[in-house]
């Protein structure tokens, strides 16, 4: 099928974005998603009611059951809630097929502060930490800040600018040339 101005991809294309941009991208959107939500309290409210009703009738997974039985209404459309579910389930650090109240893994600080610097929060690792780790939680934000703006560099420029690498700040530290922080080559 051809495409109608002339082969550019259009809004919403984002196959130039790697797996970790998209969910740098999720946890921007998610940050806004939430921001817009808060203003529709009265339909919140009675979306609320009706999910009592539902509990009240069928149970505590009431809710989940409507929105999955309205979202994937086809086989296609069930495939990609599974899928989704999965990608999240991933991104969120839980083994698929597992019970992660068996045995909880050690924290992933370095994660930890990857996801916080995907999200936008700011860099503030929790004060408790140890110094090793307060360090790893810190060169992780800063990845997730790399990711961040990798995003919005390929998702915001046009496709010919895209291919360009953005221009390095040299006021910016390269957390690659650090030779004290050891990381998991699982990230």
């Amino acid at each position: 099928m051809a495409k109608k101005n002339g082969g550019a991809p259009g809004p919403g294309h984002n196959s130039t974005l790697t797996d970790e941009e998209k969910r740098a991208l999720t946890f921007h959107h998610a940050k806004a998603y939430e921001i817009a939500d808060a203003l529709v309290e009265k339909a919140k409210k009675d979306r609320a009611a009706v999910v009592d009703l539902a509990k009240a009738d069928l149970g505590r997974g009431a809710k989940a059951d409507i929105i999955d039985l309205l979202t994937a209404n086809t086989p296609a459309k069930m495939k990609a809630v599974v899928e989704r579910v999965q990608r999240l389930a991933r991104w969120a650090g839980l083994p698929i097929g597992s019970q992660p109240q068996l045995f909880e893994p050690a924290p992933d600080h370095f994660e930890n502060g990857k996801v916080a610097g995907m999200q936008g929060e700011k860099c503030e690792p929790p004060l408790s930490l140890p110094q090793d780790q307060f360090q790893m939680w810190i060169a992780g934000w800063h990845e997730g800040q790399t990711v961040l703006m990798r995003a919005f560099t390929k998702k915001r420029k046009p496709a010919s600018e895209a291919e360009q690498p953005p221009a390095v700040d040299p006021d910016q530290m390269d957390l690659s040339e650090r030779t004290d922080l050891e990381q998991n080559t699982t990230h």
